[in-house]
């Protein structure tokens, strides 16, 4: 225990006549804005929750460290704690994003960015300079500590040795380089203020003799507390905000408690003004701590309602790609609610931020899992593609044009029935296909290009030929051979457009038809004639075996209505009585059967001559 406590005994330390206990509110408000520091740094991140990872950098760069290092360090702490928490939204977004397009958490590493690198190291050399300024300061405390027991044992020696003229001016020096003197460490903050005002108390009662001026000195006190109290008033009216208004008071506290007595009438009446004043900027704390408990419940509401949303994520399965993909999008676009939602109580923050990040993490494991599972599948599709790659491969060079499209084109639909192959072998197994696929087309183009000039040249000669049909038609005497010349140079001519090629053939075949209808002389051989023709044309024509089939099939039934006939006619004749009458009707019936005979042999032989064409086809 100390000499002074010794001497004072259990008594409190009082400041007036009423007993006014005046170190223990002082202490209790000071104790009160030390707790208001340490909480404050949660009104900042409110303040804060607005900035960017770039705004919080220069905010940091523009920093000065001043005299004010308790400021200083409490907004350094600030943005950290805020910047920390972006860091960590931003990861968690890099990770999800990581997952969602395939990787694996063990694969993930996170590379903060340039913003982040110079944060860190501007962050580093603001911490260093204040531990040392701290450090410093904590020394200097301690050389304050010293040198203000050094003055308290002159104020021990002081109010021990005789009363002098020169004693109060001895106390005036001591207190005047009391006040010149720093902070000491906190640990010994009110033990030496209580011991430097008990001795001062001690020098002033034990000198009777000079209580004028000790009663002047409390006047001037008195005239110093009140300036405070004004400056108390004033910051009390004043629309700084919540954060400089505590740190002001904090400092009229400070001044306050420094100030030696004043006269104990006015004790407490001063003392009820200056916590008047300190009590409404309190007030003014309470209402913003009110206002943002109020803001930061309205965001627990709307981040209860986020995770309760994203509750179902946790156990979504699906098969299908476009699904997931969806899923993913309605996902990060509740995370981006979640990180505009602001903050929220802390004690209810983490329990409801678990709760949120908790189903994220669920739905991109088993999205994961989904796409490990799926790249099992895409290594066998990547196995089939191989395969038909090669197949192309061996076609493309093939010259059956017609053949090899039709394969190539079973396998291009072969390959778009196949799933999807790992992304990194997408383009090049593609390519690789494409390639073979497109050499083949290409030369088969190139081929139709030549074939298509030769079909229009062919086309012209087809025209130029029906052109020399038309004109033979128009002519009186028409000359068979001269059908038979236009019919095998016809045979000659190459294959025309296909457009053109329904047109051609019919104009050539009515061109045919009306030469074959000019024709003159007997009937049979005429038509025998024609026959010989219309087979030879037949065989010029893409369709002409279909037709020389059809003809086939019209004379054989032509020839079976004959024989009916003649069967028919040979029957009746048996019914036939013998008379003169009777005799002339059996002669018709026996010309009829000849007639029908005739022409069966007729058809016979032109059966004949489209037998002999089909052969030579």
């Amino acid at each position: 225990m100390s000499k002074e406590k010794e001497l004072l005994g259990n008594d409190k330390i009082k400041e007036g006549g009423k007993g006014e206990e005046v170190a223990t509110p002082i202490k209790s408000m000071i104790d009160e804005m030390d707790v208001h520091d340490e909480e404050h740094a949660h009104e900042h991140i409110s303040d804060l929750s607005q900035l960017s990872k770039e705004d919080l950098l220069k905010l940091l760069e523009g920093m000065k460290l001043d005299e004010n290092l308790s400021k200083a360090s409490a907004m350094l702490k600030q943005i950290k704690y805020h910047y920390d928490h972006l860091l960590e939204v931003e990861k968690n977004e890099a990770l999800n994003k990581f997952l969602a397009n395939g990787g694996e958490e063990t694969d993930f590493d996170y590379r903060r960015d340039n913003v982040s690198l110079k944060f860190d190291k501007q962050y580093d050399q603001l911490r260093h300079k204040l531990s040392e300024h701290f450090l410093n300061l904590e020394k200097d405390k301690e050389k304050n500590l010293t040198k203000k027991n050094e003055l308290l044992d002159k104020l021990r020696a002081l109010i021990s040795a005789e009363e002098t003229q020169t004693s109060i001016t001895s106390l005036k020096e001591i207190q005047e380089e009391w006040r010149k003197i720093g902070s000491v460490p906190a640990a010994h903050t009110q033990e030496i203020w209580a011991n430097y005002n008990a001795l001062v108390e001690r020098f002033y009662n034990n000198r009777s003799i000079y209580f004028e001026l000790k009663e002047l000195d409390r006047k001037k006190n008195l005239e110093a507390k009140i300036e405070i109290c004004e400056k108390a008033e004033g910051l009390a009216e004043s629309n700084q905000t919540v954060n400089a208004l505590i740190r002001e008071l904090k400092v009229l506290h400070e001044e306050f408690r420094n100030i030696g007595p004043v006269p104990k009438e006015d004790q407490e009446v001063l003392w009820n003004r200056f916590k008047v004043a300190s009590d409404k900027i309190y007030e003014k704390r309470g209402e913003y701590y009110k206002e943002l408990r109020e803001r930061q419940e309205q965001n627990l509401e709307v981040k209860i309602k986020l995770a309760d949303a994203i509750a179902g994520f946790a156990q979504f399965q699906t098969t299908r790609i476009e699904e997931w993909k969806q899923k993913t999008a309605e996902l990060l676009e509740l995370q981006e609610k979640w990180k505009q939602a602001g903050g929220v109580p802390q004690d209810k923050g983490k329990e409801i931020s678990k709760r949120f990040w908790s189903a994220c993490k669920s739905f991109f494991h088993n999205k994961e899992v989904f796409f490990k599972h799926l790249e099992v599948e895409k290594e066998e599709n990547l196995k089939k593609k191989i395969a038909l790659c090669e197949r192309a491969e061996v076609l493309k060079d093939q010259t059956d044009f017609s053949g090899t499209a039709t394969e190539l084109k079973n396998l291009q639909k072969e390959w778009e029935a196949i799933g999807p192959v790992p992304i990194k072998e997408k383009e090049p197994i593609f390519k690789r296909f494409k390639t073979a696929c497109d050499h083949f087309f290409n030369k088969k183009r190139e081929m139709q290009a030549e074939h298509e000039k030769e079909f229009k040249d062919n086309l012209e000669k087809k025209n130029a030929l029906i052109q020399k049909l038309e004109k033979l038609n128009s002519e009186k005497d028409s000359n068979p051979d001269d059908l038979k010349v236009i019919q095998d140079e016809w045979k000659k001519i190459g294959f025309v457009p296909k457009a053109e090629m329904k047109d051609i053939n019919a104009r050539y075949q009515r061109a045919v038809d009306n030469f074959l209808g000019h024709l003159e002389g007997d009937k049979s051989e005429v038509d025998k004639l024609k026959l010989s023709l219309q087979i030879n044309a037949l065989k010029t024509n893409p369709e002409g075996g279909k037709k020389l089939y059809q003809k086939e099939k019209e004379i054989h039934r032509k020839i079976s209505v004959l024989k009916q006939e003649i069967d028919r006619l040979n029957t009746n004749l048996e019914f036939f009585a013998k008379s003169a009458a009777a005799d002339k009707l059996k002669k018709e019936f026996y010309s009829k059967i000849e007639m029908a005979q005739n022409e069966i042999d007729e058809l016979k032989d032109q059966l004949k001559m489209i037998k002999d064409a089909e052969n030579e086809k």
